[in-house]
C-alpha cells in the first residue's frame, strides 16, 4: 500500500480500556429484547474460552457478507477459534447457536470480504479509519492487519 492510501485509510480500533468500560453495558442492552432488535450490526457472541473452560460474552458487530456471517477482529479472544468452536450469538434480540471458526484468508480473500462489509456499515463498526469521501479498494483493504470468523448458525 503506498503511503497515501495509507494515510486515507487505517485499523482504529476502540482502546481496550475503553471496551472494558463499555462492555457490560452493551451486553445487557443487547441482550434485551426490547431494545437489542432495533441495533442493527452489533450482536453478543458467547462461547467458552479454549484454555479456560469460561464463559465468555464478547460484543462484536455481525456482519452479513456473501460467504455467511462474520466477525471481523484483530483482539486476542479470536484465538478461541482456531479450531470451530460452538458459538451463542444473540442479535437483534434472537438468540442462535452454531460453530464459528477463524478464517485463513489470503490478502486478497480477505479484502473483498472486509470491502463487503463496509458496503453495509460505518468505517467505524469495522474498526477503521477512512479518510473523508474516500473509498477504499479491496487491495488496500486486504493490507490491513485484521482476522475474520465466519459463523454458520445451526439453523441454516
Amino acid at each position: 500500500m503506498t503511503n497515501t492510501a495509507a494515510t486515507k485509510v487505517r485499523l482504529d480500533p476502540p482502546p481496550p480500556g475503553l471496551m472494558r468500560l463499555f462492555n457490560p453495558l452493551v451486553r445487557r442492552v443487547l441482550k434485551s429484547r426490547a431494545i437489542g432488535r432495533h441495533v442493527r450490526l452489533q450482536a453478543v457472541l458467547e462461547f467458552e474460552g479454549r484454555r479456560s473452560g469460561k464463559t465468555l460474552r464478547v460484543p462484536i458487530c455481525l456482519h452479513e457478507i456473501e460467504d455467511g456471517p462474520t466477525v471481523f477482529t484483530e483482539r486476542p479472544w479470536r484465538l478461541n477459534f482456531t479450531e470451530s468452536r460452538r458459538v451463542t450469538v444473540t442479535h437483534r434480540g434472537i438468540v442462535r447457536t452454531g460453530t464459528a471458526i477463524l478464517l485463513d484468508l489470503t490478502p486478497e480473500e480477505f479484502g473483498i470480504c472486509l470491502r463487503q462489509a463496509l458496503d453495509n456499515a460505518r468505517p467505524f463498526e469495522l474498526g477503521l479509519k477512512v479518510a473523508r469521501s474516500y473509498d477504499p479498494t479491496p487491495a488496500e483493504l486486504g493490507q490491513l492487519a485484521r482476522f475474520a470468523i465466519r459463523i454458520r448458525f445451526d439453523d441454516n
